[in-house]
């Protein structure tokens, strides 16, 4: 496509064709037809983000095609307050860091779940029951900033709910296969152990992308490109989404996660959970 090569990268999501076919693959991946309005929204920030960064702006120009398709594919938002991607320059090339919503996203874009809670963390000393996948009781107890477990619970479209839970052992291999496995966000301070928040996100990525979910499946006439999407290593989010998002728009991280009894008792009320563990050492 000569005229991508040709436009300046700072143009290529207004030319024409370039709308007409975000437009095209968002109506025909993602439900309500609103493809017109999707575009103009992440029009809008895309170009901030470009501008805001002169790495972006000197990356392939056929990524950034690239990016903009599968944006409207996946219906991500590139407004960094809704925290699904972020645009970054990797190898020369404009990439997709996916966010835990983006992953949550998918599944529900594909029908495979209806909704998704919080990744919650389990700290040594509370009171944690797992039996057979299936989370029975958590209760936090305040005894210790050690992180010992983690989990989620999915609500899938005929009302059941599918549990996954991690070890200390899962994100420790995921922290080894991370190139930023010495990193801030994987040894937080002094505790030695990964930032709470960044933990979070993890759990909700590897949990999204277990055998146990269909990969999903797009239209033969949309197009992918899916080398260009990247999972958050531990990188820290680019400077224009800083500079973008006021302090207070960011949703703060607490350290500590409080389940009580009464919400496990309601859950348990639901039909028989569907319980799967992490058991991949290489995911």
């Amino acid at each position: 496509m000569d005229i991508i090569k040709n436009t300046p990268t700072s143009q290529i999501a207004e030319l024409e064709f370039v709308k007409a076919k975000f437009i095209q693959n968002y109506n025909v991946c993602n439900p309500g037809g609103m493809g017109d309005l999707i575009y103009a929204r992440n029009l809008a920030h895309f170009k901030q983000a470009l501008q805001g960064s002169s790495d972006l702006r000197a990356t392939e120009p056929f990524s950034i095609y690239a990016c903009l398709m599968t944006i409207a594919v996946n219906g991500y938002s590139v407004d960094p307050q809704d925290g699904e991607i972020y645009l970054i320059p990797r190898g020369g090339k404009m990439c997709l860091q996916k966010q835990a919503p983006a992953h949550i996203k998918r599944l529900q874009r594909t029908n495979q779940i209806k909704d998704a809670g919080n990744a919650i963390l389990v700290y040594e000393g509370d009171e944690y029951e797992v039996s057979r996948g299936r989370v029975i009781k958590h209760v936090e107890k305040f005894k210790s900033d050690t992180i010992i477990a983690g989990y989620i619970i999915f609500t899938l479209p005929d009302g059941l709910e599918r549990h996954i839970t991690y070890r200390k052992s899962d994100w420790e291999n995921w922290r080894q296969s991370s190139p930023q496995m010495n990193g801030t966000n994987w040894r937080f301070g002094e505790t030695g152990q990964p930032r709470p928040g960044f933990l979070k996100t993890k759990i909700v990525a590897h949990a999204c992308n277990e055998k146990c979910w269909a990969s999903g499946r797009t239209p033969a006439t949309v197009e992918i490109y899916t080398d260009v999407e990247v999972d958050d290593d531990g990188i820290d989010a680019p400077a224009y989404v800083k500079h973008n998002v006021a302090a207070g728009d960011i949703p703060p991280v607490t350290p500590h996660e409080v389940v009580n009894e009464e919400d496990f008792a309601a859950s348990n009320n639901k039909k028989e959970a569907v319980g799967v563990t992490h058991d991949d050492d290489n995911f």
